[in-house]
């Protein structure tokens, strides 16, 4: 796509504007957009979205603390953590575990790595990967009050375990903690 004002260089810098209920964009390259006084291309890393979301959940949920939160081992402080994006040590994660989790859980949708299953896999693993799917929105599903899809789903999760136990496969129910 050209510029919208020069038509010569390829548009880099894409904005949207709504003004009174209609949307206008405008397609801009980044001189022309400098010219128009506009920020050109943005430049983040990942550690920068991180510690920026990271900032931005701890300064929005949770009262700033006295004393900040500090790693034991590397002395990394949480404030250093949401500067840079990095954890100093293996430590941090246990450290800053109450920060954390709820970031990971916002990022993933969950705190749980669940992995892939291979295709040449027995049919029993891909089962028993799917009641585990099941029971973590079943407890979603209470946790929202919505007991017309929790209903479903521990029904799905009946009709998967007497698919497993047809398979003679253990059905995977004692990896989810209570759903309460």
């Amino acid at each position: 796509m050209k510029c919208q004002n020069c038509h010569k260089r390829d548009a880099t810098v894409h904005l949207t504007e709504i003004k009174g209920g209609s949307k206008h964009e405008m397609h801009l390259c980044e001189s022309c957009a400098a010219s128009k006084g506009l920020p050109g291309k943005a430049h983040f890393s990942i550690q920068d979205l991180l510690a920026g979301i990271a900032s931005a959940q701890q300064a929005g949920t949770q009262k700033r603390r006295t004393q900040e939160l500090q790693c034991p081992v590397c002395e990394l402080t949480i404030s250093q953590f949401q500067s840079t994006g990095r954890f100093g040590c293996a430590d941090c994660y246990k450290a800053f575990q109450g920060e954390i989790l709820p970031l990971i859980e916002k990022i993933h949708d969950s705190t749980q790595h669940v992995g892939k299953v291979p295709g040449r896999a027995a049919p029993g693993v891909a089962l028993q990967k799917e009641v585990r799917h099941l029971q973590l929105e079943l407890k979603r599903a209470v946790k929202q009050e919505d007991y017309e899809k929790a209903a479903q789903l521990r029904d799905r999760i009946k009709q998967v375990e007497n698919e497993l136990r047809a398979q003679g496969a253990p059905t995977g129910s004692e990896d989810v903690g209570p759903l309460a």
